[in-house]
């Protein structure tokens, strides 16, 4: 199995996002080597030192367990679950963790790399903890596949073209997700002007699709692999609220796939 280098600064980002979010006490990120074990790297949160460097064996404890299995794993209490191994008992009691959750990152049918939730206390991990966690995971996955494709195209003679759209993608699509989650309207707009300056479009106007600041939120969150459920919870919108934006904005487009309206809308210079 070969073994994929996760980019650690995006898995930082997206641990440091997920602890935010959920309020659990620890946020940790394994990379699948390649001998199919797991070795522990990344960490949001304090530690006491037991984790940072373990290498876990494939199919032992909960992230080798989610590697085998290609499956987020839950347990609300570690030490009497059932449905893992016990071999780092003593780490994660060393660590003080009570409760975890694993989610793999898959890529090609592989998994790469786990994300992991944990809490020290008696909380539950929950269906809100869970879905954070494998949006992320799912986030990541996407954020792979496009470098992997970039490192394609680097071969091609254009990979100084093909990064910088592709950063220029990721900072267009983070200052959007800050804008809507801001609650200083001045802020807001700052952040909705800056991302608009990260790119030009040379459409003539009467031929632009225009979407409302709100759509473009969402479809923005579309093109970082987001699922509907994990918009509305970024965005503090209800499912059915967010179902109601994807209908109107394929519709202006004329999509009938998510990922024919993000390759419409960028094709339009609406979005990078």
């Amino acid at each position: 199995m070969a073994s994929v280098a996760l980019p650690s600064r995006r898995v930082m980002f997206a641990l440091d996002r997920v602890r935010a979010r959920t309020g659990v006490s620890l946020t940790f990120g394994g990379e699948v080597l390649g001998s199919g074990d797991l070795a522990l790297r990344h960490f949001s949160g304090r530690t006491v030192g037991a984790l940072p460097g373990v290498v876990l064996a494939y199919d032992a404890g909960l992230g080798g367990r989610s590697v085998a299995t290609r499956l987020p794993i839950a347990v609300n209490d570690y030490f009497r679950s059932d449905r893992i191994s016990h071999t780092y008992d003593r780490i994660i009691q060393a660590e003080g963790l009570r409760s975890m959750v694993a989610a793999p990152i898959i890529v090609d049918r592989k998994p790469v790399g786990v994300l992991y939730g944990a809490v020290r206390n008696d909380d539950v991990i929950g269906g809100r903890i869970v879905d954070t966690l494998i949006d992320e995971a799912r986030s990541l996955e996407h954020e792979i596949v496009t470098m992997n494709a970039i490192r394609g195209r680097e071969t091609e003679g254009e990979s100084d073209v093909v990064r910088l759209r592709a950063q220029l993608r990721s900072a267009y699509t983070r200052l959007r997700d800050l804008s809507s989650r801001t609650t200083d309207e001045k802020a807001r707009h700052g952040l909705q002007e800056l991302a608009d300056e990260l790119f030009g479009s040379g459409v003539p106007e009467e031929d632009v699709v225009h979407l409302t600041a709100r759509e473009l939120d969402v479809l923005c969150l579309v093109a970082a692999g987001c699922t509907n459920p994990a918009i509305a919870d970024r965005l503090g919108l209800t499912l059915f609220t967010v179902k109601g934006y994807m209908k109107t904005l394929m519709g202006k487009l004329q999509a009938t796939t998510r990922i024919e309206a993000v390759a419409k809308a960028r094709a339009a210079g609406i979005m990078p």
